[in-house]
C-alpha cells in the first residue's frame, strides 16, 4: 500500500522537476519508474492471492488435516459422490420428517423448504425428537460435508460415509 502511494507522491515529484534541470533528475526519473513498476506487480500480485481458485481447497485440505482426530476420521478413502449422495438422502429424510409432523416453518415465498440442514436439526432439537449427543453427531456431520463440498475434496472419509448411514438409520427410526 505504502509503495503505491509512494510511486503516486514520486511520480508527481518528477512531474513537477521535470523543467528544471539538475543532475539527479534522471536517478529521480529511474527510480519513480521502478517504484510504479513495484506498485504495480504489488497489485497485481495481491489481486491474484486474493481471487486464488484453490486457496479454499487448500484451506479445506488444511482444516480436514487438522480435525482428523476430533471427527473421528479412518483415513480410508471412499468416493466423495458417495458421501454427498448418502448426506442428501440423510438430509431429505430429516426434511420430510419435519414436513410430516409440520415442525417446518417455510420462509414467506419461497417455492422449497429454505431450511439449512443445520436449522432442520436445530428444529429436531428444539423439539426434542434428538437428544443433545446426536444433534452434535449431526453438527460434525454438516462440519465435514461443508469441508468437502466447498474444498473440492476428491474423496471422502470412510468413517464419514458410515456415520452419515447411522444417522439417516436413527433419522429413520424417530417416531
Amino acid at each position: 500500500m505504502w509503495v503505491t502511494g509512494a510511486a503516486i507522491v514520486l511520480s508527481l515529484i518528477t512531474v513537477f522537476v521535470n523543467r528544471w534541470d539538475f543532475p539527479y533528475k534522471l536517478w529521480l526519473a529511474g527510480f519513480t519508474a521502478l517504484l510504479n513498476l513495484g506498485a504495480i506487480v504489488g497489485g497485481l500480485a495481491f489481486v491474484v492471492s486474493i481471487v486464488n481458485p484453490r486457496k479454499y481447497e487448500k484451506a479445506a485440505e488444511k482444516v480436514l488435516k487438522e480435525e482428523k482426530p476430533e471427527l473421528q476420521l479412518s483415513g480410508e478413502a471412499a468416493s466423495s459422490a458417495e458421501f454427498f449422495e448418502r448426506f442428501r438422502h440423510l438430509e431429505r429424510l430429516i426434511r420430510e420428517y419435519l414436513q410430516a409432523r409440520n415442525l417446518y416453518v417455510p420462509s414467506k415465498g419461497a417455492p422449497r423448504m429454505s431450511f439449512s440442514f443445520r436449522q432442520m436439526i436445530e428444529a429436531l432439537l428444539q423439539n426434542e425428537r434428538i437428544d443433545s449427543e446426536f444433534f452434535r453427531e449431526l453438527m460434525e456431520i454438516n462440519k465435514y460435508r461443508n469441508l468437502v463440498f466447498h474444498g473440492h475434496v476428491d474423496s471422502a472419509d470412510r468413517r464419514m460415509v458410515e456415520r452419515v448411514i447411522a444417522a439417516a438409520s436413527r433419522i429413520d427410526q424417530l417416531e
